[in-house]
């Protein structure tokens, strides 16, 4: 059985042959791809699957902590198959993504007296090296 089989199986989701698939490609890709990205991806070497499944079934993942969905305020969400805190950069210009794995400092110190923090969700905006040239 493979790894992401038994991801799913651990996160009580059955483990179909088009979440697997879905599942695997997330993981195996760092460029925070979206629904059509990902179905285009997949589409050559699996005729039979749809667009909706791809999109429910990020959703899914999404709903279970296996991915992230991000919001980049394109009109369409990218997922991201890194679940660790972290930050993202948006190039602006090329729209490339790129994970940061420094969190800013002090995010606990900021929050109201005895609460705690469970996640931080931070987009940076610029230009990546290749375009500031």
């Amino acid at each position: 059985m493979s790894s992401s089989a038994v991801t799913l199986q651990e996160h009580r989701i059955r483990p179909s042959a088009q979440r697997v698939l879905i599942l695997d490609y997330i993981k195996s890709v760092h460029s925070h791809p979206s629904v059509d990205t990902i179905y285009k991806a997949l589409l050559p070497e699996n005729p039979g699957l749809s667009r909706t499944t791809v999109y429910n079934t990020l959703e899914l993942f999404a709903k279970h902590g296996l991915i992230l969905s991000l919001d980049f305020g394109e009109g369409y969400l990218r997922y991201d198959g890194e679940i660790k805190p972290h930050t993202h950069f948006k190039c602006e210009k090329c729209g490339a993504v790129s994970d940061i794995f420094t969190i800013p400092e002090n995010c606990e110190k900021m929050l109201p007296k005895g609460s705690s923090l469970s996640a931080v969700s931070l987009y940076l905006y610029g230009k990546c090296a290749a375009c500031n040239k």
